[in-house]
Protein backbone atom coordinates (compact mmCIF):
# COMPACT_ATOMS: atom_id res chain seq x y z
CA UNK A 1 0.00 0.00 0.00
CA UNK A 2 1.66 3.57 -0.96
CA UNK A 3 1.81 6.14 1.84
CA UNK A 4 0.13 9.06 1.79
CA UNK A 5 1.77 12.55 2.14
CA UNK A 6 0.66 14.54 5.07
CA UNK A 7 -1.69 16.65 3.22
CA UNK A 8 -3.16 13.69 1.22
CA UNK A 9 -3.02 12.08 5.19
CA UNK A 10 -5.53 15.01 6.46
CA UNK A 11 -7.91 15.15 2.65
CA UNK A 12 -8.37 11.03 3.39
CA UNK A 13 -9.33 11.53 6.96
CA UNK A 14 -12.20 14.23 5.80
CA UNK A 15 -13.30 11.40 3.69
CA UNK A 16 -13.22 8.53 6.35
CA UNK A 17 -14.76 11.03 8.87
CA UNK A 18 -17.47 11.94 6.22
CA UNK A 19 -18.33 8.48 4.31
CA UNK A 20 -19.17 10.12 0.39
CA UNK A 21 -18.85 13.39 -0.08
CA UNK A 22 -18.04 15.84 -2.67
CA UNK A 23 -15.02 18.26 -2.91
CA UNK A 24 -17.16 21.03 -2.22
CA UNK A 25 -18.67 19.34 1.33
CA UNK A 26 -14.88 18.45 1.97
CA UNK A 27 -13.59 22.13 1.77
CA UNK A 28 -16.62 23.13 3.97
CA UNK A 29 -15.69 20.78 6.72
CA UNK A 30 -12.11 22.60 6.98
CA UNK A 31 -12.19 26.10 9.18
CA UNK A 32 -11.78 29.71 7.52
CA UNK A 33 -9.91 30.72 5.81
CA UNK A 34 -10.37 27.43 3.43
CA UNK A 35 -8.55 25.60 1.27
CA UNK A 36 -8.94 26.35 -2.25
CA UNK A 37 -11.40 23.76 -4.62
CA UNK A 38 -8.11 23.36 -6.59
CA UNK A 39 -6.03 22.26 -4.31
CA UNK A 40 -8.50 19.99 -2.74
CA UNK A 41 -9.28 18.67 -6.22
CA UNK A 42 -5.91 18.09 -6.40
CA UNK A 43 -5.37 16.05 -3.63
CA UNK A 44 -8.62 14.18 -4.57
CA UNK A 45 -6.93 13.12 -7.99
CA UNK A 46 -3.95 11.76 -5.67
CA UNK A 47 -5.85 10.23 -3.48
CA UNK A 48 -8.22 8.09 -6.55
CA UNK A 49 -4.93 7.46 -8.56
CA UNK A 50 -3.74 5.72 -5.30
CA UNK A 51 -6.68 3.66 -5.02
CA UNK A 52 -7.65 5.14 -1.58
CA UNK A 53 -10.70 6.83 -3.19
CA UNK A 54 -13.25 5.66 -5.61
CA UNK A 55 -16.02 7.66 -6.84
CA UNK A 56 -19.42 7.70 -8.92
CA UNK A 57 -20.99 10.60 -10.59
CA UNK A 58 -23.49 13.37 -8.90
CA UNK A 59 -25.22 14.46 -11.62
CA UNK A 60 -24.01 17.63 -13.02
CA UNK A 61 -22.15 18.31 -9.97
CA UNK A 62 -19.11 16.22 -10.71
CA UNK A 63 -18.37 13.21 -8.63
CA UNK A 64 -19.23 11.84 -5.16
CA UNK A 65 -15.64 10.20 -3.78
CA UNK A 66 -15.82 7.79 -1.12
CA UNK A 67 -12.84 5.47 0.77
CA UNK A 68 -11.85 2.10 -0.86
CA UNK A 69 -9.47 1.77 1.94
CA UNK A 70 -10.40 1.82 5.57
CA UNK A 71 -8.71 4.07 8.45
CA UNK A 72 -7.71 0.84 10.27
CA UNK A 73 -6.19 -0.94 7.68
CA UNK A 74 -4.19 2.10 6.62
CA UNK A 75 -3.09 2.49 10.42
CA UNK A 76 -2.28 -0.96 10.72
CA UNK A 77 -0.55 -0.96 7.44
CA UNK A 78 1.63 2.01 8.76
CA UNK A 79 2.62 0.46 11.80
CA UNK A 80 3.75 -2.68 9.92
CA UNK A 81 6.20 -0.16 8.19
CA UNK A 82 7.46 1.81 11.42
CA UNK A 83 8.09 -2.37 12.75
CA UNK A 84 9.68 -2.94 9.88
CA UNK A 85 11.99 -0.13 9.33
CA UNK A 86 12.73 1.03 12.88
CA UNK A 87 12.69 -1.90 15.08
CA UNK A 88 13.74 -4.69 12.52
CA UNK A 89 10.25 -6.44 12.11
CA UNK A 90 10.69 -6.76 16.47
CA UNK A 91 7.60 -6.09 17.99
CA UNK A 92 9.63 -6.96 21.76
CA UNK A 93 11.62 -3.90 20.30
CA UNK A 94 8.12 -1.74 20.23
CA UNK A 95 7.17 -2.29 23.54
CA UNK A 96 10.72 -1.96 24.75
CA UNK A 97 11.24 1.88 23.66
CA UNK A 98 7.47 2.47 24.54
CA UNK A 99 8.12 1.28 28.31
CA UNK A 100 12.01 2.78 28.50
CA UNK A 101 10.47 5.94 27.11
CA UNK A 102 7.57 5.83 29.76
CA UNK A 103 5.36 6.10 27.15
CA UNK A 104 3.35 3.10 27.99
CA UNK A 105 2.18 3.26 31.31
CA UNK A 106 2.80 -0.62 33.96
CA UNK A 107 -0.73 -1.11 33.73
CA UNK A 108 -0.68 -0.95 29.68
CA UNK A 109 1.97 -3.24 29.64
CA UNK A 110 0.34 -5.71 32.06
CA UNK A 111 -3.06 -5.11 29.97
CA UNK A 112 -1.19 -5.56 26.67
CA UNK A 113 0.51 -8.74 27.96
CA UNK A 114 -2.96 -10.19 29.62
CA UNK A 115 -3.94 -9.66 25.95
CA UNK A 116 -1.56 -11.86 24.31
CA UNK A 117 -1.58 -14.64 26.51
CA UNK A 118 -5.24 -14.64 26.12
CA UNK A 119 -4.64 -14.23 22.06
CA UNK A 120 -2.37 -17.37 22.24
CA UNK A 121 -4.70 -19.47 24.26
CA UNK A 122 -8.10 -18.82 21.28
CA UNK A 123 -5.49 -20.11 18.78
Amino acid sequence: MEQLTKREEEVMNKFWEKGEATVKEIIATYPEPRPSRTAISTFVKFLVDKGFLGHKPAGNNGFIYYPLIEREEYCGNNLKNVVQRYFNNSIRGVISTLVRDRKMSDDEVQELINQVIEGNHQE
